[in-house]
């Protein structure tokens, strides 16, 4: 009866260091995870205009691909941006027109 008992501590001791492992890299991920987080987010994000004439072909959407930064994390939202800046009342646009495009960087030009 003995060899039971000290076979159930075993296994318990064993149990209880298991949840103890996983609690501890569970809480070491979560704690890494979000010091990347926090540096990406406390980085300086420059703004900047530029003119581009639209090329036949292209949509706000194309044109969105090309500029849309690291402050825009919706492309409806960066489009709206360049409409509201160029006055546009819908998406239609003209090649050989320029318009005004806002756009970010990390990067300091």
């Amino acid at each position: 009866m003995r060899k039971n008992t000290k076979a159930y501590q075993i296994i318990r001791i064993r149990k209880i260091m298991l949840v103890i492992i996983i609690a501890f890299t569970v809480f070491m991920s979560v704690s890494l995870f979000s010091n990347k987080a926090d540096a990406e987010t406390n980085r300086e994000v420059y703004t900047y205009y530029t003119s581009y004439e639209i090329q036949p072909g292209d949509t706000l959407w194309t044109i969105a691909d090309q500029f849309m930064g690291p402050d825009f994390t919706d492309k409806e939202d960066f489009i709206d941006n360049i409409k509201s800046i160029n006055h546009l009342g819908t998406d239609d646009i003209t090649a050989g027109k320029h318009l005004v495009i806002e756009y970010t960087s990390f990067e300091e030009l």
